[in-house]
């Protein structure tokens, strides 16, 4: 496993007035989403993110500080601006593996290996803010959170148990793609690890792959005759889908077995699986999703 806290990265932020002391990174740039989600759970603030006003489109959550300068795309970081910044470390994902060298003429660049389809992604994302919380001395707060967390899966897989008087249905978490396609969210999605924390089963079982995602057709969904379908948010054109014979004809359509949910990263760590739990048990509770 390619994870943190290498010997080399240590030596890197030891203070040269101690031979023991660690000093955390102070100006940090997160060049994927996962990267910024992981530092802002921790309470810190990263000087510089990539593609800045998607994160505000489709994460959302946690709220991307105004502060906060774009550095370019998560395929395309923009160079020039990372080096007039002079961080002290860049936080990247496996896409700019090819790109590391380069990044390293900057500063410090740590790879963030997060979703692989030969390891469990839940119990990755729960070592690598781990591994951060360390690296930046948050321990504390990491485990404030996890307390807090813990306690509050409990507490909505006990509603969702009471709203279905313990006879809780099964589950299909998919996006829309297209009109006609979808993404199933199946075993190693971040949607399955929240589904478990709430005692749930998915109606629509899928191999894992390295993000836990499945590109489908819609008429599959045709096979889910008594689970929930549950749809992301953001789906532009649900009025002029809504309207077809091929989906009025869907058996969960019918028996109103669709719901939608509020939108929420599916690709994220720790803090993306709370939010999913919780906008899961919204949605299935019957509350209405915000947009």
């Amino acid at each position: 496993m390619r994870y943190l806290l290498s010997g080399l990265l240590a030596i890197l932020f030891i203070h040269p007035a101690s031979a023991t002391t660690i000093t955390p990174p102070q100006r940090v740039v997160a060049l994927s989403w996962e990267a910024t989600e992981y530092l802002l759970t921790l309470g810190i603030t990263p000087l510089a993110v990539a593609d800045k006003s998607d994160y505000q489109t489709w994460v959302v959550q946690p709220t991307l500080p105004k502060q906060v300068l774009g550095a370019g795309g998560r395929m395309e970081p923009n160079l020039e601006q990372l080096a007039s910044l002079k961080p002290d470390l860049i936080i990247i994902n496996p896409a700019l593996t090819d790109l590391k060298p380069t990044l390293e003429r900057i500063a410090p660049t740590l790879l963030l290996d997060a979703y692989r389809s030969d390891h469990d992604n839940e119990a990755a994302s729960y070592r690598i803010q781990r591994e951060l919380a360390v690296l930046f001395d948050k321990t504390a707060q990491l485990d404030q959170l996890l307390a807090t967390q813990k306690q509050r899966f409990s507490q909505l897989k006990s509603q969702l148990a009471a709203h279905y008087q313990g006879q809780l249905p099964k589950v299909c978490v998919i996006r829309f793609a297209t009109p006609t396609t979808i993404w199933v969210y199946g075993e190693n999605s971040m949607p399955l690890a929240a589904m478990r924390q709430l005692g749930l089963e998915t109606a629509c079982p899928q191999p894992k792959t390295a993000w836990g995602t499945a590109q489908r057709k819609l008429t599959e969904l045709g096979k889910i005759h008594d689970g929930i379908v549950l749809h992301v948010l953001p789906f532009n054109q649900m009025a002029k889908l809504s309207s077809t014979p091929m989906w009025q004809a869907m058996p969960f359509v019918k028996k109103q077995n669709f719901l939608t949910m509020r939108s929420t990263w599916t690709n994220g760590g720790v803090y993306s699986i709370g939010l999913l739990a919780e906008a899961m048990s919204e949605a299935l509770q019957g509350k209405k999703p915000l947009p």
